[in-house]
């Protein structure tokens, strides 16, 4: 064999080695490629599969939250308003009797307004219908009548910037902080802020009651209520920041960049 054919051997030998190689390389690229695509495609679906799981539950929530608020309307409602219509027969049968029943028509009629005002809230329809910042508002009137604690709120006025999805979200938030201070806090004192300015959404309630540590609760099984504030900001992209130690109150407050 001439020299010629041994350089055209070795040639050849190392262009059919290089060509396996390469071929190996591609095989092995397009497998990465067919992996990470199917890989893609199961956290994509994960994805949306977790999105519309939250969206059913929203759904189911918000349909019983509707239900509860017309029970309360309907059968609550009738229940009050059979009481009064039986005060008014006592009043004209026993009419020396009529200035006894002032101090109990003056509850009911309270009664009533509080019912009214409650069965709206609870309507996701009229929280979509009127806006964050009205819906709010009325909440805070109806805390108020509560006489609980003092609440220091300045009605805003113009748009949250979120959607109606994220609006309701936020609003149910704010209810169940507000629930955590009526029945825990023992607060004298309420601040409640909501504002949108810059593209950049806030809310921020804080309250001088008891306060609790706040990360070994969040930790405990006794920390439901903070959980699912946390877990329902988590769903619409809300940063939730919870600021609070025995004896210095509670903070917690919601943002968003629009």
């Amino acid at each position: 064999m001439t020299n010629i054919e041994i350089v055209l051997s070795i040639v050849s030998i190392t262009l059919l080695i290089f060509s396996l190689v390469t071929g190996i390389l591609l095989v092995f690229f397009q497998s990465s490629r067919q992996r990470l695509k199917q890989q893609m495609e199961l956290a994509q679906n994960k994805l949306k599969y977790e999105q519309e799981l939250r969206h059913v539950e929203l759904e189911v929530s918000e349909e019983m939250m509707r239900q509860f608020a017309q029970e309360l309307h309907d059968n609550i409602g009738q229940l009050i308003t059979a009481v009064g219509i039986q005060i008014e027969n006592i009043k004209f049968d026993h009419r020396d009797l009529k200035e006894k029943f002032e101090s109990a028509e003056i509850y009911l009629s309270e009664a009533t307004q509080q019912l009214r005002l409650l069965s709206r809230t609870l309507n996701s329809d009229y929280v979509g219908r009127i806006g964050l910042f009205s819906a709010v508002d009325t909440e805070v009137k109806r805390i108020k009548s509560l006489n609980k604690f003092t609440v220091h709120w300045q009605p805003v006025s113009g748009n949250s910037g979120l959607d109606k999805d994220q609006e309701l979200m936020v609003f149910r938030v704010f209810q169940e902080i507000i629930q955590n201070c009526l029945r825990h806090s023992l607060a004298q004192n309420v601040s409640i802020s909501l504002k949108n300015e810059g593209g950049n959404f806030e809310m921020k309630i804080k309250d001088d009651g008891l306060g609790f540590d706040a990360e070994n609760i969040l930790h405990s099984d006794k920390a439901s209520g903070l959980r699912n504030i946390l877990k329902r900001c988590e769903w619409i992209g809300m940063s939730c920041t919870i600021e609070s130690s025995v004896g210095k109150g509670c903070t917690i407050a919601l943002s968003k960049s629009i």
